[in-house]
């Protein structure tokens, strides 16, 4: 259940109010998060059950806010939840609002020596399953007692919730654009995106191929907007070569799934299939011409002043590229 943290009549008077609602008294931030939990499971029932209140009084508190706000937040009359435009601006403010005060938390924390704390990192598929998990758990070495939370998303996805301050360090497989100069960037490792087959394929059996050739055999690629399939078509076209698109999944691991059941070539980073070829179900084609690379970027604010846990993570990636 949400807190409430109620203050004294002394520090009432001496502490300027945090902000206002439509008829001048201040905001209930309790009604807030309510409201918060409610847009964030798009249900009043799950968040009910998350909160471990009833959703009548979910109900009634989001109705409170809403009254105190003078603006009607959710669309009811539909049969999926949505939000109103105000309901949009004020899940944007609540969302940067219970950011900062996790950080307030996790910053007063960290300050006992690293003991404790909250690292929330996003990542770009390639990166959140092939580099991140194994840089986290020497991190953790190092820090025990942080708590990391990772969410995988695509490039854009990641990039909006930096600059929402949902997430505090982000790695991508595509340097994003950044005309308001918000974020520092730093090429963290070069990935080698590679064509793969299964061993009995009839391409594998051709080698060395043309470009021509594995695309011909049917290409297995991520969905539109993968970073990894951006870069792979990029390649393709300077190598004046036409991509022959067999299948589109929506996976790092369906892609080797579909290339082991001999359904095409997959298009996928090496550090992904390094199992998979050392266990001789994959192989790495042999094609000329082919050097696709591109850089896994890490992404964070350049101006928003980082947490002790947050400060010492970068300088961990900074200092040492961990095995990969």
């Amino acid at each position: 259940m949400a807190e409430s943290y109620p203050m004294s009549d002394t520090a009432a008077a001496k502490t300027p109010p945090l902000g206002h609602a439509a008829d001048g008294s201040p905001l209930n931030f309790h009604q807030l998060f309510i409201f918060y939990t409610v847009a964030s499971h798009s249900s009043f029932s799950r968040a009910a059950e998350a909160l471990d209140i009833t959703q009548p009084a979910v109900s009634i508190q989001v109705q409170e806010l809403e009254k105190a706000l003078g603006a009607t937040l959710f669309h009811r009359r539909v049969r999926v939840l949505r939000l109103t435009e105000a309901g949009e601006m004020a899940l944007a403010y609540a969302r940067q609002i219970f950011s900062l005060s996790h950080r307030l938390v996790d910053s007063v924390q960290e300050l006992q020596g690293l003991k404790a704390g909250r690292l929330i990192l996003g990542a770009s598929t390639t990166p959140g399953e092939f580099v991140l998990p194994l840089a986290v758990g020497q991190f953790r070495r190092l820090y025990p007692g942080i708590r990391v939370d990772l969410s995988i998303a695509n490039t854009r996805a990641i990039i909006q919730r930096i600059l929402s301050s949902e997430v505090d360090l982000g790695m991508v497989g595509e340097r994003p654009g950044d005309p308001a100069g918000e974020l520092e960037m730093l090429d963290y490792i070069i990935d080698e995106i590679v064509l793969v087959a299964s061993p009995d394929h009839p391409v594998a059996a051709r080698q060395p191929v043309t470009p021509a050739q594995a695309a011909e055999a049917g290409l297995i690629v991520r969905e539109l907007g993968s970073a990894t399939r951006q870069a792979a078509e990029r390649h393709f076209a300077e190598l004046g070569v036409q991509p022959n698109i067999a299948l589109v999944l929506g996976s790092n691991h369906s892609v080797k799934q579909a290339a082991v059941g001999g359904g095409g070539v997959g298009v996928i980073s090496r550090l992904g299939v390094e199992a998979e070829v050392k266990a001789g179900i994959l192989t790495v084609l042999d094609v000329a011409g082919w050097h696709c690379r591109r850089p896994l970027t890490l992404v964070y604010p350049k101006t928003r002043q980082l947490s002790p846990a947050q400060r010492a993570f970068l300088a961990f990636l900074k200092s040492q590229r961990p095995a990969t």
